[in-house]
């Protein structure tokens, strides 16, 4: 297959490599068991040949099969998409990515965090963007004709999360994932899959300090000033809305993030106040752009399991969830950013309550779509 002469049309990747993984101080990183240093070095040829591939395959070109990537803050990977295949909906939690489509024709979608669906059909040639963090997918809908992406990523290690496999896979229990999807175990994806049990979802991660950087870029001043105020006084430095929080029947939410609190604009942080009534969960969600670092203030929760005082990491771009088991006690706790505006994708609304074509999901959680009509019933506003 002749599709390295099409590689040159994804040029754009240099552009997106410049926010990604840290600077080196140096041109390349020599791995330790390298003694000599020549062209092969900076050469892969592991994509010479491609084997046909009868379900949907990813070769990638990523720092652990090319260490010469290594402070290069770019990757590669090829896609195959057999005729009626998908690329289930994922995240990318360390980079962007800039897909290139060199054969066929490939349905793609993107929902952003205001659970905006986007989708396009892409032709041979075209190129789409997926920025860092959000759920997408791609799917051949063609029913005779194969088709081949090349997408390049802004990092050396981009990162997958399989949100069919991270969510029922994993061993989130049954009663927060019915919760959160607003379904039953009799019907629910996750009793068609798997019997699951609940603390393997979140690993420990010494790797946490590296994530939990701040995303937002420095600014030159002190702080900003919105264009519509006028006077500056420590009551711009003031948000006073978390002073009476209301009770609540339900889980909520409750956000002091760029939105609420205009003078957090370039500070880099912002904080939400989580409050667990008996029995509910926050149903699983990511947050695209900074690490969470969550204060049990009351009650328990199921996130490892925390006790009043306790403290818990949420590296930026992972699948997490929190879930108040306690029969007859509520839950409170507070959730500090390393962005204004961590943004939230939630994976029960995401993924059935944007639009996603039916037969992609039911393709993509390999049950049919009579389950997955259901869910997207549970999920659906009441009025």
């Amino acid at each position: 297959m002749k599709f390295f002469t099409l590689l040159v049309s994804s040029l754009a990747t240099i552009q997106m490599a410049i926010a990604g993984d840290p600077d080196i101080l140096s041109d390349f990183i020599v791995p330790a068991n390298v003694t000599t240093i020549d062209a092969s070095f900076f050469t892969f040829t592991g994509m010479r040949f491609l084997v046909p591939a009868t379900t949907f395959k990813v070769s990638k070109i990523s720092l652990a099969e090319f260490p010469a990537l290594n402070g290069q803050s770019v990757s590669y990977a090829v896609l195959q998409f057999p005729t009626g295949t998908p690329n289930p909906p994922h995240i990318h939690p360390c980079a962007s990515e800039l897909i290139f489509l060199s054969q066929g024709t490939l349905q793609v979608g993107i929902v952003d965090t205001t659970n905006k669906l986007f989708t396009h059909t892409l032709q041979k040639g075209d190129v789409f963007v997926f920025p860092k963090g959000l759920v997408h997918s791609q799917y051949n809908a063609d029913p005779q004709e194969p088709a081949l992406a090349i997408p390049a990523f802004g990092s050396a290690n981009a990162g997958t999360v399989s949100l069919p496999n991270t969510l029922f896979t994993t061993g989130i229990d049954d009663n927060v994932l019915a919760k959160s999807f607003k379904t039953d175990f009799s019907n629910s994806v996750a009793s068609k899959t798997v019997t699951m049990k609940f603390f393997s979802l979140l690993i420990s991660s010494f790797a946490i300090i590296q994530m939990a950087r701040a995303g937002d870029p420095d600014i030159l001043s002190d702080f900003i000033v919105p264009a519509n105020v006028t006077t500056i006084d420590a009551s711009f430095f003031t948000f006073t809305g978390m002073r009476f929080l209301a009770l609540t029947t339900t889980f909520k939410v409750s956000k002091i993030s760029l939105a609420e609190f205009p003078a957090l604009n370039g500070q880099s942080v912002s904080y939400a106040v989580l409050q667990f009534p008996a029995g509910t969960p926050n149903p699983p969600h990511i947050h695209p752009r900074a690490s969470g670092l969550l204060f049990l203030i009351r009650g328990t929760l199921q996130v490892g399991t925390l006790q009043i005082g306790g403290i818990f990491v949420f590296p930026k771009g992972l699948v997490h969830f929190q879930y108040n088991a306690d029969p007859q006690e509520p839950a409170l706790a507070i959730s500090a950013f390393g962005s204004a505006n961590a943004g939230t994708v939630s994976l029960p609304n995401t993924l059935f309550a944007t639009g996603i074509d039916n037969s992609i999901l039911a393709k993509s959680f390999k049950t049919d779509i009579a389950t997955i009509q259901a869910l997207k019933a549970g999920l659906a506003s009441k009025p």
